[in-house]
């Protein structure tokens, strides 16, 4: 089932869904928590958004994610020998959630 950008106040681990989080230095992440998958984007101009890394990485954990807090996600960059990346983000300012398709059982 598709949503129109549903707001949203924080993101938990075990939610379904893709969610669009902003934050305060104009960074989107999107998270796919079906997919267990992490993009970064950045609007480099007015309608043009750039994505920051060259793939998705796979999202190990959500540890925090709520509007008025840095966000903090383990993901895993695949590298030989590293179990985990942690990633902290600027202030989110937003969550939008984009779908709500659950997880394949």
């Amino acid at each position: 089932m598709q949503i129109d950008d549903e707001p949203q106040d924080q993101v938990l681990d075990e939610m379904d869904g893709v969610f669009v989080v902003t934050t305060d230095e104009g960074v989107e992440y999107r998270l796919d928590m079906n997919k267990r998958q992490v993009t970064r984007m950045v609007e480099v101009r007015a309608g043009v958004r750039a994505v920051l890394d060259p793939e998705s990485a796979a999202l190990v954990a959500v540890a925090t994610c709520r509007v008025g807090a840095p966000m903090v996600l383990l993901i895993d960059r695949d590298k030989p020998g590293v179990l985990f990346t942690r990633r902290a983000s600027a202030t989110v300012l937003g969550i939008n959630q984009v779908s709500r398709t659950p997880r394949p059982q």
